[in-house]
């Protein structure tokens, strides 16, 4: 049985040259990067090289990248870092009420220890509301943190107005944005959004799980999460994972002059998707926004239940997922689709497809005749509602 795989905003198959750099550095390149002899140089000198290189990618310096073990640890060191350093009597945090759990937990937290939390709606594409935005800065304001791209819509939120805004009123707050999702897939310059802290993950992009990064804007200080050797410039104490940073790096460079290329294939790749569905299959919901990113499709089918359909598509071979694996085992899983509005009859038969370069025209076209043949399926074993 041929395996098409359509859950790469869960996760991304490691690329094989990413494998092999990583096997080399485990094997090779096994010295401390913090030893002085030359082993431990060497590896201080493979995670200075990626260091730079997704620098370069974001429009920053080099010594503003800090290594993490993913996108929740980076998140969370922003957010708790921003707050435990500025602790005062009187302070405001914002955020929309589509970010990862990463994010939203965090903000429960503080809410729930008096700090005023100020959590955004969206409109039924999942943008917020710059409007809406404004009014909720002012001079107590200390951080906002909005996500680049949603992990389970596509959607692509404005960074450049929000930062405008944020910077407008209040100089000082500190601006975050969850970019995991977005990071080598849609171009992005720290600078230009007035950015002060970014998060990225390695496994989103063909490297390796269990390493991520975030940029932090020279000059802002946040309390560190994890104290002991001081790695990071104090901020992540810690062995380096060499290897783990080594294979981030390498599929940085891989996607490095390819991915604005790679984006309109896989838009294209997304439309065919579509366009198969609605042609095959009634009753249906795109969800998002069409000028999303194309790596994610969400769609909604009634009358039927998106687990059902999930595990049905895994026995022929064909993966994907009901939303985001963060919060698939919490009580509230459709907390993103009930922020955009959508209909009761929808929720429970959403499911998540997400696409990478590996995606062939065969495959859209096999999943979307496994997807319409499954749905009618278990249509055939659902009782209509006559008062509906």
């Amino acid at each position: 049985m041929n395996e098409i795989y359509l859950d790469n905003a869960a996760t991304t198959r490691v690329h094989p040259q990413v494998a092999q750099k990583m096997m080399d550095t485990l094997v090779n390149n096994y010295g401390n990067p913090s030893s002085l002899h030359r082993l431990g140089i060497r590896s201080e000198q493979a995670i200075k090289e990626v260091r730079g290189l997704i620098a370069k990618n974001l429009n920053c310096q080099t010594q503003e990248i800090y290594f993490t073990s993913g996108g929740t640890e980076g998140n969370n060191m922003i957010i708790q870092g921003v707050v435990e350093n500025k602790k005062r009597e009187r302070m405001r945090i914002i955020t929309s009420a589509i970010e990862h759990p990463s994010v939203l937990d965090v903000f429960t937290f503080y809410q729930n220890h008096q700090i005023e939390v100020v959590v955004l709606g969206v409109d039924a594409q999942g943008h917020i509301d710059l409007t809406e935005l404004q009014a909720a800065m002012n001079e107590d304001t200390i951080l906002v943190s909005i996500m680049g791209v949603n992990n389970e819509l596509g959607t692509i939120q404005d960074l450049k107005a929000i930062g405008k805004i944020v910077k407008a009123v209040n100089a000082k707050c500190v601006f975050h944005a969850d970019f995991v999702q977005g990071f080598m897939k849609i171009p992005i310059d720290v600078q230009a959004s007035m950015l002060d802290a970014l998060t990225l993950s390695g496994h989103k992009i063909f490297g390796p799980k269990g390493v991520g990064a975030v940029y932090l804007k020279k000059g802002t200080d946040i309390k560190p999460l994890l104290r002991g050797g001081g790695q990071e410039n104090n901020l992540r104490s810690g062995t380096e994972n060499v290897p783990g940073i080594v294979g981030f790096g390498e599929a940085v460079r891989l996607r490095s002059d390819s991915f604005m290329d790679e984006f309109e294939a896989i838009r294209n790749v997304r439309n065919d998707f579509i366009n198969e569905l609605e042609t095959k299959i009634d009753d249906i919901k795109i969800n998002g926004d069409p000028n999303g990113s194309p790596y994610v499709l969400n769609v909604s089918f009634n009358r039927v239940r998106g687990e059902v359909l999930l595990h049905s598509l895994e026995s022929k071979g064909i993966f994907v997922s009901t939303g985001s694996a963060c919060s698939s085992h919490k009580k509230e899983k459709q907390y993103v689709l009930k922020a955009i509005g959508l209909a009761e009859e929808y929720k429970e038969g959403t499911i998540r497809i997400s696409f990478s370069k590996d995606i062939t025209n065969d495959d859209v076209k096999t999943a979307v005749a496994a997807i319409a043949q499954a749905v009618s399926s278990l249509r055939l074993l659902i009782k209509p509602n006559k008062n509906r």
